[in-house]
């Protein structure tokens, strides 16, 4: 991937002397961002703009340039293509529209444009995209003027929209951020966000990568570079409606949509997720300060009214103000005449017009090992109090950058002393205390999400070969399992369920109740009996023979009243299990993060309360134990309020049992095991329904 970034050539095919050309702002781009190396502009009519030969063809340049950027019609693509591999051409951007997103013939073009790239060995950004920036060498391939440059930083971007892309570049700018480097994706045919991700980790010049994603190549391989990152990756995953297209088929797909799992699987591999571009800008600035190690805050303020409003942030996001220490209190009654601050946190300095003690205060607090993160409030100032102001502005930010002190400023009031701070000292601010206390809560979070973990060692399971064997004759047949078969499986798996018979009368029900032993329940067992109790399919505590008889005529009725005409179904009897807590244990093979396992509050309301937690297989116990305590129902199940512990590790075990068999069982795209309830500590756990859908297995 370096190559695309420090080309010492560049040759632009599409270039034209006509000026709405658009591949003549390529290299004005160039020209004017300072690229040092030689421009090659390239183009059928030939000319000369900016002082450069349009050459006709790529075969007529003096030599073989690193990187060929093309903005040309896409039916001309695969042979400019075919004229780079011909020279030994081996980095090309396509910036071109009018392949796949257009439809199938566009789809076409793409299959030439994969072949040649195989044939010859090239590797490609786009189609469809923006190209390059490298700020630390010039390098700028957007085919749009960019008039808002940001200064040279450590920010670098990968953008699969060009649009949302240059949008951002100019907010970088206007904030104050400093950028190094910058791709819009495109169509991702061949260079992904992935492949660059794994070069900005390792890129010197990068201290923050920035991905705005609106579909993932490789969720695991993203995971992967996560887990190894040693700078912040900020993911705003755009496009997050696409909901499963079987969200019916069961509560599992209900409650694992596509933005959840995302969400999940960043934290699990410590990437920080934003939903916003403002998130990112304010989740930049926090993270572009030393690490955040605890929620302690002291707040420096001019205004007694925003110092009211930022503590009321720091409340609402969960961080302390501590009280001021003795040394510190005392500095300040000894400066301040008349006692006229109050040496509390947050502190009010409004009616101090002494700035050094402005500057000396905030020194001590840069010192003070109980406060981790400080928060300046900056003005109102009027124009007699601009230098002094401005110099404890300057002495609190080195004092801070000195001790590594998270410092965050709010200039309240004054765009002229904003643009002081972003242009002039180089340090972003924010116009409201509210956001300074959110960017702080996102870095908090992505350090959160840093903690070491111990490495996953899922345990070996033996009972698998012998699932293997019930399941094989419904592993070709996309759909539903049989609940009878989809209950049997999990039995045989490790996963407790309750004593069973499926029946076909009532005569059959009954025997089959007195031999489990009363009360049971009767289920209603068909391929599109998928909810149950929606229908009236489910019977509970049945305590007689005779009670079983007429609930089986029951389940005809909703049979006759609620199924196709002619579908087959059948009754399953069940012992009835009573007491316990329900819970829900499900897994989802998400399509770019691969299976995720499920646990959270279940029985009816699982839709309702949505307290659910995911992390991707594989899993073990401790990892399978740090999911279920990631719930608002872990406190009850852990004992609450003189009721006992529920079996915790009963229910872990599960999660082991079926995180190894949705690795097992490609095929197999949702396990719904819901109700489950769980007993005392030691007592273990039942599964009282499941339900296992088939798919095609992932290629």
């Amino acid at each position: 991937m370096k190559r695309f970034f420090y080309p010492q050539s560049v040759a632009v095919v599409g270039v034209s002397e006509n000026p709405d050309n658009l591949g003549r702002n390529i290299v004005n781009n160039l020209v004017e961002f300072g690229f040092q190396g030689d421009i090659f502009p390239v183009g059928p009519k030939g000319g000369r703009i900016l002082h450069l030969d349009i050459a006709r063809r790529l075969e007529d340049l003096p030599s073989t340039p690193d990187l060929v950027v093309v903005l040309a019609p896409a039916r001309v693509v695969p042979s400019i293509l075919d004229a780079c591999g011909q020279m030994g051409v081996q980095r090309v951007v396509v910036e071109s529209g009018g392949f796949s997103e257009l439809g199938p013939e566009g789809q076409r073009l793409e299959d030439e444009v994969r072949q040649r790239l195989r044939q010859y060995g090239i590797r490609m950004m786009g189609p469809n995209g923006l190209g390059a920036i490298n700020l630390e060498i010039g390098l700028c391939l957007p085919f749009m003027n960019l008039p808002h440059k940001p200064r040279l930083g450590g920010l670098s971007l990968l953008c699969q929209s060009g649009g949302v892309g240059t949008n951002v570049i100019a907010w970088l700018a206007q904030a104050g951020l400093g950028m190094n480097k910058f791709v819009s994706l495109g169509n991702k045919l061949d260079v992904n966000e992935n492949d660059l991700l794994e070069f900005l980790l390792d890129d010197p010049g990068t201290s923050l990568i920035y991905l705005y994603m609106e579909d993932l190549a490789d969720g695991r391989r993203l995971m992967e570079l996560g887990r190894r990152a040693r700078k912040p990756i900020l993911l705003h995953k755009a496009n997050i409606g696409e909901l499963s297209a079987d969200i019916a088929r069961s509560h599992t797909a209900s409650l694992a949509v596509d933005d959840e799992v995302v969400t999940a699987a960043c934290c699990q591999a410590g990437i920080l997720r934003v939903h916003s571009r403002n998130e990112f800008l304010q989740a930049a600035i926090a993270l572009q300060q030393p690490p955040l190690k605890g929620d302690r805050l002291v707040v420096l303020s001019r205004s007694g009214g925003e110092a009211v409003v930022t503590a009321d942030a720091c409340h609402k996001a969960g961080f302390k103000l501590p009280p001021l220490s003795p040394e510190i209190v005392q500095l300040i009654e000894s400066r301040s005449r008349a006692g006229v601050i109050k040496p509390i946190n947050p502190l009010d300095l409004g009616d101090i017009f002494d700035f050094s003690l402005y500057a000396d205060v905030a020194a001590a607090f840069c010192q003070d090992p109980d406060v981790d993160g400080i928060i300046l409030n900056y003005g109102p100032i009027n124009d007699l109090e601009r230098e002094a102001a401005r110099a404890m502005a300057k002495s609190l930010i080195a004092s801070a950058r000195r001790h590594e002190k998270p410092l965050l400023i709010t200039v309240i009031g004054s765009l002229e002393e904003r643009d002081y701070f972003r242009h002039e000292l180089g340090v972003p601010v924010f116009a409201f205390p509210g956001e300074a206390i959110r960017a702080l809560a996102l870095a908090r979070n992505y350090y959160t999400c840093q903690l070491p973990a111990a490495p996953v060692v899922p345990p070996e399971i033996s009972s698998l070969p012998a699932v293997q064997s019930l399941l094989a004759p419904h592993l070709d047949s996309p759909g539903p399992v049989p609940m009878s078969v989809a209950l049997e499986a999990m039995a045989t798996l490790g996963i407790p369920v309750p004593g069973r018979r499926l029946v076909a009368s009532a005569e059959e029900a009954e025997e089959a109740a007195l031999a489990l032993g009363l009360p049971v329940c009767l289920k209603l067992v068909a391929p599109s009996a998928l909810h149950k109790s929606d229908m009236g399919g489910v019977l509970l505590n049945l305590a007689s023979g005779e009670a079983v008889r007429q609930g089986f005529e029951a389940m005809a009725q909703v049979a006759r009243t609620h199924l196709p005409a002619g579908e087959p179904w059948q009754v399953l009897v069940m012992s009835f299990i009573e007491k316990g807590m329900e819970v829900i244990i499900g897994a989802k093979r998400d399509r770019v993060f691969g299976p995720m396992i499920l646990f959270g509050a279940g029985g009816i309301w699982v839709e309702v309360l949505e307290d659910v937690a995911m992390r991707l297989a594989p899993l073990d116990l401790a990892a399978a134990l740090a999911l279920i305590n990631q719930t608002k129902i872990a406190r009850i199940l852990r004992g609450f309020r003189g009721q006992g512990p529920s079996d915790l590790r009963a229910l872990a075990h599960c999660l082991v049992l079926l995180s190894a068999f949705m690795l097992e069982f490609p095929q197999v795209q949702e396990v719904d095991l819901n109700p489950v309830r769980v007993f005392p500590e030691g007592q273990g756990c039942l599964a009282l329904d499941a339900r296992i859908i088939v798919g095609a297995a992932a290629s």
